[in-house]
């Protein structure tokens, strides 16, 4: 557990987050050189670098405020910090811009975000698994309760999601509630089925369905009836209440409690 647990923190040391923070880090100095090329536009862009910062700094803790972990945010800080960056790099000079266009082009090409592989409790489905195990239920997991993650990997909110929604199975995973994903890639047909846009354009990436005796119960974001979708939330608070997760551990430790009587007085009879 302790080692998997590093492997999941030492993902923020990954060529991903490395190179965008040496990319980043470059425009002091091209800020310098810029200082340096035009020096009657100095106070001009020193004016043009504390509007950006300040509105950096707002938009940041904002983000911060709202977010729905570390991965996510940090995501946001790079996005607003290169776009920042590309705005006054446009004003500076054209050859400046033109190399930040090109390095953030390389980095969204070459240089994916990694993946969680820290301690997680989720099952993999596909659409045999899941009409097998979730929706038609046999032996064992007849009465087993399931949240599955529909999910595609080129999408940054599923990626962002990986370490919350692993959290989340560590935590309240067990033999009556499991959790699961299936992915949207390799079977884009079974979103269809349960009215999931997998399009680049979709907000409905990642969705959550709770199922209960094979019948979906709670969707995460909910679908109206006439076919809108909601706002998502997928703050882990904001999950643990949508599934109501903590009512449903407490009633499963009650019920373990009130089995474990009647099997040790059914033990010593034997």
């Amino acid at each position: 557990f302790v080692a998997r647990s590093a492997m999941a923190i030492s993902r923020f040391l990954s060529a991903h987050y490395v190179l965008n923070v040496l990319v980043i880090s470059t425009y002091p100095l091209f800020s310098l050189w810029a200082r340096h090329e035009y020096p009657r536009s100095v106070s001009m862009l020193e004016g043009w670098e504390k509007q950006t910062a300040m509105t950096l700094l707002a938009m940041c803790g904002v983000k911060f405020i709202r977010r729905v972990n570390m991965d996510s945010w940090l995501s946001d800080v790079f996005m607003y910090s290169k776009s920042g960056i590309l705005m006054l790099a446009w004003m500076m000079d054209q050859r400046i811009f033109s190399w930040y266009g090109v390095m953030y082009a390389m980095l969204f090409l070459y240089v994916r975000k990694p993946e969680y592989k820290g301690p997680s409790r989720i099952e993999w489905l596909n659409p045999a698994t899941l009409k097998r195990r979730v929706i038609e239920r046999s032996g064992d997991e007849a009465n087993t309760t399931w949240i599955v993650e529909f999910y595609a990997s080129w999408s940054p909110p599923c990626v962002n999601l990986e370490p919350t929604y692993a959290a989340l199975s560590c935590k309240y995973g067990s033999e009556n509630l499991k959790f699961a994903k299936l992915d949207l890639m390799r079977w884009p047909k079974t979103g269809e089925e349960y009215g999931i846009n997998v399009s680049g354009t979709s907000k409905q990436l990642p969705t959550l369905i709770l199922f209960e005796k094979g019948v979906e119960v709670v969707r995460v974001p909910h679908m109206y009836k006439d076919g809108r979708i909601a706002r998502a939330r997928l703050r882990k608070e904001d999950l643990i209440a949508a599934f109501s997760l903590d009512d449903r551990k407490k009633k499963e430790t009650i019920k373990a409690m009130l089995e474990k009587p009647k099997s040790i007085a059914e033990k010593k009879k034997d």
